[in-house]
């Protein structure tokens, strides 16, 4: 303990000598979900991301991470983080809901060039992650690799490429190397035309994961007009599981015509059955929690600042659950950079009772 004051000194010491900056997320929400007999299920999830940035020189910067994410109690009485707009992993309102911040990851940056920054620390990874609805968070949902972290060294490259060597898993076996840079395709590199493509390689050995290795492509193409702007993006990704391999892929198609806008996700899993193998490969060997999905949104911007849209879902769980469908009308207010609300309503069509609910939901990046 006597170090105690001599940390803070320093720490303090150097926050007056180097300058310091703040960024970060929120995503917050709450929602009334309706249960059979209209009881309410009430409850209000937060994700709340904050770094400091500590800039030794115009070439230096040390990085420090905190994060707090509210919590629920699983059916096996387990604590997990939960997630937003999700009924049934969600937070009920209570008074011992609020999480305190936790310390989440430490790095040194050091740009020796233009487009060329190495990194030490800990570092954290996701690919192929969605782009709408609330599955567009990494940690949870992605077509080929939720977020991943590690502790080790590595290289960003450009805005859109890096090479990471490290462990992520404390034990003498637990090594890991990912790469991923995206290129862009030559007669089209335009900003009114543009086609790239994005390869990626994980590898692991020792702890971490159930698979050794991970690829995936994800390629992302844009036309725009005067008036008319569409864009198309495709994923592919592959890894191994019980002897058998799981591919995925994800198209997702977005338009906007004047005041008129059109976004949607298509994914799809290829799975077996115990037919094909004797270890069957299930939902679980993905990273989403269905085989297939189809979310699309048609939405009318009536103001540079509000929006609304409606939302379809259709739903196919792995196990041999039944399909389920949602229908989402959802009014957007954007009251400045950075803000996003979102009001909703929600109506499940789902085996039993149909369920309905309602609710307001928030993203702020600072």
């Amino acid at each position: 303990m006597r170090f105690l004051p001599i940390a803070l000194v320093f720490l303090c010491g150097a926050a007056l000598a180097a300058d310091v900056s703040f960024e970060g997320t929120l995503d917050a929400d709450y929602g009334n979900y309706l249960e059979k007999n209209l009881n309410a299920n009430n409850a209000a999830n937060h994700d709340i991301r904050l770094k400091m940035n500590v800039d030794m020189d115009e070439n230096v910067r040390v990085v420090v991470g905190a994060a707090s994410k509210s919590t629920f109690v699983n059916s096996e009485g387990s604590t997990e983080f939960s997630r937003i707009r999700h009924r049934e992993e969600a937070t009920p309102i209570s008074s011992d809901r609020w999480t305190p911040f936790e310390f989440d990851g430490i790095s040194l940056e050091w740009t020796v060039g233009r487009g060329l920054t190495f990194i030490f620390g800990d570092l954290s990874y996701s690919f192929g992650s969605f782009n709408y609805y609330f599955w567009r968070n990494p940690d949870y949902y992605a077509a080929i690799l939720t977020t991943q972290g590690m502790r080790g060294v590595g290289a960003r490259l450009g805005d859109d490429g890096y090479v990471y060597i490290g462990a992520g898993d404390a034990n003498n076996r637990g090594n890991r190397i990912v790469a991923s840079y995206a290129l862009t395709i030559p007669g089209l590199d335009r900003v009114d035309n543009k086609l790239t493509m994005a390869p990626m390689l994980d590898l692991i050995k020792g702890g971490g994961r159930g698979h050794r290795y991970t690829v995936g492509v994800d390629a992302n193409y844009s036309r725009s007009y005067t008036e008319f702007n569409y864009a198309l993006r495709g994923i592919y990704g592959l890894h191994p599981s019980h002897g058998n391999y799981v591919n995925t892929f994800t198209f997702e198609p977005s338009l906007n015509y004047k005041s008129f806008s059109l976004a949607s996700t298509c994914y799809w899993a290829l799975l077996s059955d115990s037919s094909e193998s004797s270890v069957p490969v299930t939902v679980n060997d993905t990273y989403t929690s269905d085989e297939r999905l189809i979310y699309i949104e048609p939405a009318y911007s009536w103001h540079k600042k509000f929006s609304t849209g409606l939302g379809f879902e259709w739903h196919k769980p792995g196990d041999d659950l039944r399909d389920w469908y949602l229908i989402a009308p959802t009014g957007y207010l954007y009251p400045t950079a950075g803000v996003d609300l979102a009001f909703w309503l929600s109506y499940a069509i789902t085996k039993g009772p149909n369920k309905s609910g309602f609710g307001i939901s928030s993203s702020v990046k600072f």
